[in-house]
């Protein structure tokens, strides 16, 4: 057996294109087996158009027979979805073959020779193999799509009719006595029924030897009701001590995990009764509803909210000028236990086969009460401004929009509840509550945005480390507003909204919108912007490099430099925004026609704009004036600071801006003293007295101004004998600096060193002198008696 098995590996060794050969012969009827079946995979998802036919006649004569439900729409969707795949199929085979014959051009006329005429055909005839089922589908699709809307118009028409429809009153005394009668038999056998299942549960335990465990679980749920958010309390508050910073955040999640904590242990406690069969069959009904829906998450969850509204130093409401209104908190725990009975009737009175208007007795005072509460939280003023204060709290607490908001929530509250004890008296029950409980519900879903925001809010601060800085941040606002926007499918499901309505125009927002041959989608748009902000991001990466690594190390002035990296940024920025459009599909020389269009408006409308913007450009390439140059324009004299796209900023000698549009530098007078260099000649005047050796004091200035060193030595400085004054011979001395912006200074030096010298040399600087003739001295001799005798 070895032999023969060494025999076989050395015949494949010697062998090895045979091994590969039979390789290949596999491998190749594997793709062709793959092949077939990827083929009838392909016609298979292709709609079956024959049972199509079938159930859309169905669907037709249910809607003429007005025999419609959601079921009956969500079949037509099917089929609606599948056709509008079906629809897209093919679409990059059929744009390549499109392009194909566009790229063919125009057929030649009439009775000329074709060469391209067989090519022609063939495209032809395979892009009408292709169009064939799109255009099979797209007719179906808008059949289905007509169907869809009849079926909705029937659906929202039997939602309106069923709304307002008037059933007797409930205050009509004559039927209270049989409606009281049925529910007291309910509750009785569902108490009798549950009292026989007791014993034989308990000895179907004891029998199975079960018994031990039934009572663990019991003391496990006792221990999460009562036991442990006692524990959880406990440990907050030791951390609350430790951490005074996290006192909003600490008890945000400590109220949390308590309430949870209670939730689980009802939930646990239900769940346990259930599985151990102590509960009839009204009782097993009523359980399996409670744990399917998580009523206990609802009241414990709700009366976790009420407390985070009004009890504690971290209350968000702040109510009677108290931050520990217990009341209001247990209104609001109050308010999730009467919905829940309200579901509990409505479950009874379903299976009881019970009738509607023995429901509406039923239910109405659960409605009264329910408005009651409602005006009883309506009816608490909001703290005013200043009692809000006093009590710490935030500053939104205290802005007017707030207290306008709450004021108005008020009004509404006390409107909607008195509206739906009227309606429901009246015997529009559907309607009150309609009304009544989806405003609650979204009072509710307001409250619950309006913790996590103070939440996000103290969080932020914890992680700042500074007290009251969450509440002027723009993040914790946004993450706000974000909730909101979240909520708001939830808000419409609250008031009514079919989450078919839903889900359809989720699917509408992500097919996008057309806009020319283009479809724009939530993805192509989320393209867009990261796109555009990689090169964005880039382009400011390649600006900074320049400006602190690359173009300090060149003889590139630094006016230069700031143009070269001003064009850079508007180029990338530009590229960027162009590779960002055509990446989603967008065809630019549709942009170029609307481009050229805007261009005419542009240049009638926004000339000053534009006339600017090109300045700019001019300024920052031929650079006539840069950065840190010394200029005078307009009578105004400074520095430029900066030379932005519309403006220029020149900072004057006194420190204030002056923002020149690029226009004016452009086209008016500029005079630039540093403009390539920062020479610049100085004139110093000077003054001495009639009699003075002119000659003498040419040569003493001319000392001073030559020993100062920020004058230039070539060209000299000289002096000019410019007038003869009325008192004085003027002199002046006129010399080029190395560095003009020191023209003050310098200035300053020559005069001190001229005053120096001319006393030391005895050279008399002369002062105006006047002489003053009165024409009556006599009057003012009188005068001057006067006040002396007086």
């Amino acid at each position: 057996m070895a032999r023969r098995g060494d025999a076989r590996r050395a015949r494949s060794v010697r062998n090895p294109v045979k091994a590969v050969a039979k390789l290949w012969a596999w491998g190749l009827l594997w793709f062709i087996w793959m092949g077939l079946n990827l083929a009838a995979f392909a016609q298979s998802s292709l709609p079956d158009y024959t049972r199509w036919s079938s159930e859309s006649a169905y669907v037709e004569r249910q809607i003429l027979q007005q025999n419609v439900s959601e079921s009956l729409r969500g079949l037509v969707a099917n089929w609606r979805d599948q056709f509008i795949r079906a629809s897209e199929a093919n679409s990059g085979r059929i744009a390549t073959l499109q392009e194909q014959i566009l790229a063919l051009g125009d057929p030649p006329a009439e009775g000329q020779s074709d060469p391209l005429a067989q090519r022609r055909r063939a495209l032809n005839a395979d892009l009408a193999k292709l169009q064939l089922p799109v255009a099979q589908a797209q007719e179906a699709l808008s059949k289905a799509q007509g169907l869809v809307k009849e079926v909705d118009q029937l659906i929202r028409a039997e939602q309106k009719s069923a709304l307002f429809e008037l059933s007797k009153s409930p205050l009509s005394i004559v039927a209270w006595p049989k409606a009281l009668l049925e529910l007291s038999d309910i509750l009785g056998g569902l108490l009798g029924e549950t009292f026989e299942t007791i014993p034989l549960a308990l000895t179907l335990l004891a029998g199975k030897q079960l018994l031990a465990s039934f009572v663990l679980s019991l003391l496990i749920a006792l221990l999460l009701l009562l036991a442990a958010p006692r524990i959880v309390q406990r440990l907050s508050r030791d951390l609350i001590y430790q951490r005074q910073g996290l006192v909003s955040s600490t008890g945000f999640l400590s109220t949390l995990v308590i309430a949870v904590v209670k939730a689980s242990g009802l939930h646990f406690l239900l769940l346990t009764l259930l599985e151990n069969g102590f509960l009839g069959f009204q009782g097993t009904l009523l359980i399996e509803r409670a744990l399917d829906h998580y009523w206990a998450a609802w009241i414990f969850g709700a009366f976790w909210l009420g407390q985070r509204l009004f009890v504690g130093e971290t209350a968000v409401l702040i109510a009677d000028g108290k931050q520990n209104d217990e009341r209001n908190a247990r209104l609001v725990g109050v308010l999730a236990v009467v919905f829940i009975i309200h579901a509990v009737l409505d479950l009874v009175a379903h299976y009881e086969a019970s009738s509607p208007h023995v429901l509406v007795i039923w239910t109405f005072p659960l409605l009264v009460l329910t408005a009651l509460i409602l005006m009883r939280l309506a009816q608490q003023p909001v703290a005013s401004a200043e009692e809000a204060v006093a009590l710490g709290a935030s500053v939104e607490k205290t802005a007017p929009l707030y207290q306008t908001m709450m004021w108005l929530l008020r009004r509404v509250s006390r409107f909607v509840a008195i509206i739906a004890i009227l309606a429901g008296a009246l015997g529009y029950m559907n309607a009150a509550n309609a009304l009544l409980y989806p405003f609650v519900l979204t009072l509710g879903l307001l409250a619950s945005i309006l913790v996590l925001q103070r939440l996000v809010s103290d969080t932020y601060e914890v992680f700042l480390g500074k007290a009251g800085a969450g509440k002027d941040a723009l993040l914790p606002i946004l993450i706000g507003f974000s909730f909101l926007l979240l909520a708001l499918p939830v808000f419409a499901l609250i008031w009514g909204a079919r989450a078919v309505d839903l889900i359809e125009l989720w699917s509408q927002v992500l097919r996008g919108v057309q806009i020319g041959e283009t479809r724009l989608s939530p993805g192509e748009f989320l393209t867009f912007v990261i796109i555009f902000t990689a090169g964005y991001m880039a382009t400011r990466f390649v600006q900074s490099a320049l400006k602190a690594s690359v173009l300090p190390k060149t003889s590139i002035d630094p006016g230069a430099q700031t143009a070269l990296v001003s064009g850079i940024g508007y180029i990338g920025i530009f590229l960027a925004a162009l590779v960002a459009i055509s990446s989603i599909g967008i065809d630019l020389s549709s942009l170029a026609i609307v481009a050229g269009a805007l261009s005419v408006g542009i240049g009638f409308g926004l000339q000053n704009i534009v006339s600017n913007f090109v300045s700019g450009i001019i300024l920052l390439i031929e650079r006539p004036v840069s950065e840190g140059d010394w200029i005078e324009v307009g009578g105004k004299m400074g520095y430029v600071r900066n030379i932005s796209v519309r403006s220029t900023r020149i900072e004057t000698f006194d420190r204030s801006d002056i923002i020149v549009p690029n226009a004016d530098l452009v086209a008016g007078v500029v005079t630039n003293y540093t403009r390539g260099n920062t020479l610049g000649r100085v004139i110093v005047p000077v003054g001495v007295a009639y009699g003075t050796d002119t000659k003498h004091v040419e040569r003493l200035l001319l000392e001073i101004a030559g020993k100062h060193p920020l004058v230039m030595g070539d060209p000299a400085p000289y002096v000019v004998f410019s007038a003869f004054g009325d008192s004085s011979l003027n002199f002046e001395i006129r010399a080029i600096l190395r560095n003009v912006n020191a023209m003050l200074s310098v200035k300053t030096d020559l005069n001190h060193e001229i005053a120096a010298v001319f006393q030391a040399e005895g050279i008399e600087m002369p002062f105006v002198q006047r002489d003053i003739w009165l024409r009556n001295p006599e009057a003012l001799a009188g005068g001057a008696n006067r006040l002396k005798n007086g």
